[in-house]
Parts: structure tokens; C-alpha cells; sequence
């Protein structure tokens, strides 16, 4: 009996250290999945522009809304330098074109304002405006490059007053596509849509917009969904039928993307919930092969 009873207490001992091994396990896994995450990087989340659409000699401000897209880490010292292809556009008189903006938060946005001046001799149908962001993150100096295209209304029925795509993705996420526009007509629209040329989901080919009403203005937030990993370029046009029944194709640019693959964190989380799995039934099988072990031992001492 003494035998059995040392037996028993070996089994439940066994069966401890097993259940404390998997919730070890587990504990570390979630510890890894929470702590694991990237540089901070900072992008242009949307902008707009006061005064509307952009002219040749006119002078404007651009206001940017700055994200920093980790979740975890703080962008420090950052500073904004602002750079045009063309030289079509440059600082008002007496501003640089470079701009402290500080600490931008985990997860946060920032707001500023940039004055411009649009050149006299600009007769194009967009400005593009390259923002080259350096900032501290985890005690190491980053860089990091967005550029947007401004496009001008040019007497459309729908006037375009900014569009933003996000310049980082993750294949099959959401990132966001910022719109801003107006129906300068006394007309409705209703079958106004922005068409995307690229490696894009279906459902991302085309974004149909609600009813554009006439006379008002709107900025709206629409998400796209890429297939595929790397850098990658969109073609964005808008596309309706405007007040005299004709339909217009507007070019609102091209973007680059810079599109990282799907987060491995589901993937550990399936092979630890496997390694979990696994380690119950062998506790369960050693259980079984013991309980036989002691019936037996017990059997045969009767």
C-alpha cells in the first residue's frame, strides 16, 4: 500500500510539472507577441489644403495630419523637409522648407502647417510634394519618405482638393485612402467613383462615392486592400458623368507603396497553440500508461 501510495504521488507530480510546462508556454508566448514590435515610422495620415484648389502664383497653406504608425514606440525630434521634383513650389517668403514637429506619440498624429507659394509659370494639373521625415526612435536615427500629389480642380464639375494613400501597407490590411472634394456644379452626382489601377484587392478596384451633392464640399476616409508584398504603385483616377451628361475621367496621380507581408504573429500563435496541444496528450498518454502501471502492480499483489 505504502508502494501505491508512492506511486500515486509520482503520478500527480508528473501531471503538475506538465500543466505548469504548458502554461509556461503560453506565458511566454503572449509575453513575446506583446513586447515584439518595430521602429516607429511616420507618415502623412491626410492633408488638405486652405483656399481649396491650387493655382499658378497663389499662395496656400498645407495643413498635415502626421501619424506614427507603431503602436509602441515614440517618435522623437522629428523634422519635416520639404522638397518639389519641379521647384514649382517652394517656402513662402522669409520660411524654410524645413519644419520642426517635435514628438509625435505611439499610435499618435501631429498637426501642421506648412505656407507655400504655387510659381507663376505652374500650368499643370497637380503638384507633387516630396516630405522627408527624420526623426529618434529606440536611440537610432531614422529616415523615412512620403510624397503626395496635390491636384488642381481645372473647371471640373467634381474639383479635387487633396488625395492621400498611406505609404506603408500590409498585404491583405486596410490602409487608408484620403479623399477631400466638391461639386463646384448646381447638379447632382450620382455615379461618381475613384478607380484604382495596381495590385489591389476586387473590392479596392473601384470605390464608389456616395451622392455628391451640388454645392458641397467633402473629406472622406476609404480603405484599400493590397495582394501583394513589396513596392508597389497605384494609378488613382476619378471617374463620373458630369451635369451636361458627358462622362470625365480625371488622372489624380500615381503613389508608391511600400506593402510588408502579413504579421507572422498568427502564425507563432498556431505553432504554440500546437506545442500546447502536443504536450496535453503526452501528459495524458504518461497519465494513462502510469494509472495501468499501478492497476496492474495492484492486481498482482492481491
Amino acid at each position: 500500500m505504502r508502494k501505491l501510495n508512492k506511486i500515486l504521488k509520482t503520478i500527480i507530480v508528473c501531471l503538475f510539472a506538465i500543466i505548469c510546462l504548458g502554461t509556461n508556454i503560453t506565458m511566454v508566448a503572449n509575453a513575446t507577441e506583446g513586447e515584439g514590435s518595430v521602429v516607429a515610422i511616420v507618415e502623412i495620415q491626410n492633408y488638405s489644403v486652405e483656399g481649396g484648389m491650387i493655382e499658378a502664383g497663389k499662395e496656400i497653406t498645407v495643413n498635415f495630419t502626421l501619424h506614427n504608425a507603431s503602436n509602441y514606440l515614440n517618435a522623437s525630434s522629428v523634422i519635416m523637409t520639404l522638397n518639389n521634383s519641379t521647384g514649382i513650389i517652394y517656402p513662402s517668403y522669409g520660411k524654410s522648407n524645413q519644419v520642426y514637429v517635435g514628438n509625435i506619440l505611439a499610435g499618435g498624429t501631429k498637426e501642421v502647417s506648412v505656407p507655400l507659394v504655387i510659381g507663376d509659370t505652374f500650368s499643370g494639373t497637380a503638384v507633387d510634394l516630396t516630405c522627408q521625415f527624420e526623426y529618434i526612435s529606440q536611440n537610432s536615427r531614422m529616415t523615412n519618405t512620403s510624397t503626395i500629389v496635390i491636384p488642381t480642380s481645372g473647371g471640373s464639375t467634381i474639383g479635387v482638393k487633396s488625395i492621400d494613400v498611406s505609404s506603408h501597407a500590409i498585404v491583405n490590411g486596410k490602409s487608408l485612402l484620403a479623399f477631400s472634394y466638391v461639386n463646384q456644379s448646381s447638379a447632382n452626382i450620382t455615379d461618381a467613383k475613384l478607380v484604382l489601377d495596381g495590385n489591389v484587392s476586387s473590392a479596392s478596384k473601384e470605390i464608389k462615392l456616395d451622392t455628391v451633392y451640388a454645392g458641397k464640399s467633402y473629406t472622406n476616409d476609404y480603405y484599400v486592400i493590397f495582394d501583394e508584398a513589396g513596392n508597389q504603385t497605384i494609378n488613382v483616377s476619378l471617374q463620373y458623368t458630369d451635369a451636361d451628361g458627358e462622362i470625365v475621367v480625371n488622372d489624380l496621380g500615381s503613389f508608391d507603396i511600400t506593402v510588408s507581408k502579413e504579421s507572422v504573429n498568427s502564425e507563432d500563435e498556431s505553432n504554440i497553440a500546437h506545442i500546447v496541444e502536443l504536450v496535453g496528450k503526452v501528459g495524458a498518454l504518461v497519465f494513462a500508461v502510469l494509472t495501468l502501471i499501478v492497476i496492474a502492480i495492484y492486481v498482482k499483489k492481491r
